[in-house]
């Protein structure tokens, strides 16, 4: 098993009707996109009265912000769950790739929401922390696994660097899947990263 020891923000815990709430969030947006973000769509789809989102999370930014680190962070953890099975770094970092463009990602209704949240990012400084705080526990793990692969193969440019990378690399392989989901296949972004990955542990050092 990993020795990993990861800095992965605590999880918040939330009440019934907060979860409710996020839920509807969620599936409001992937519905229907930016249209499906309002109080309004959102409390018809949790059911509930349009002041409870005000009365649970204080602002409707509040709540995309919620909603942004649950979706973010629950594919985090399934996707470092599955790859802790593996005691090799270089297979546990496929398992991860694996797991960001499994099926239970590459869904045009989930990106959609992504393209939302990210589009929102300038306008609302909560929905800026939340990527921040998702962002970095996604390098987090990428770096320590880099750093743990460097102990058996020289990883160029530095584990900080190529976790930066892989990550962006992801982010832009998604946003590309959601805008035109015909220009490549789930098999076909997990073969990119993995060849990135196999790249950067020949290339020079970029200090």
């Amino acid at each position: 098993m990993t020795n990993l020891k990861l800095n992965i923000p605590q999880r918040p815990s939330y009440s019934k009707a907060q979860k409710k709430l996020i839920q509807a969030t969620l599936d409001s947006l992937m519905l229907e996109g930016v249209n499906g973000c309002s109080v309004r769509k959102i409390c018809e789809k949790a059911e509930m009265a349009v002041g409870l989102i005000n009365y649970h999370f204080g602002t409707l930014n509040d709540l995309l912000a919620a909603a942004y680190m649950n979706l973010a962070l629950r594919l985090l953890d399934e996707a470092i769950d599955k790859s802790h099975h593996s005691k090799n770094p270089r297979q546990r970092l496929s398992v991860f790739i694996q797991e960001t463009f499994s099926n239970s990602v590459m869904q045009r209704r989930i990106l959609r929401a992504w393209v939302v949240f990210w589009g929102m990012i300038d306008k609302a400084p909560q929905i800026k922390v939340a990527h921040d705080t998702s962002n970095q526990a996604f390098r987090v793990f990428l770096e320590q696994s880099f750093s743990e692969l460097n102990q058996v193969q020289a990883v160029k440019p530095t584990p900080r660097l190529a976790a930066i990378g892989l990550t962006a690399i992801i982010d832009g392989l998604w946003l590309e899947w959601c805008l035109s989901s015909d220009t490549f296949s789930a098999e076909e972004a997990v073969i990119l990263c993995e060849q990135w990955v196999d790249a950067a542990c020949a290339l020079p050092s970029c200090k």
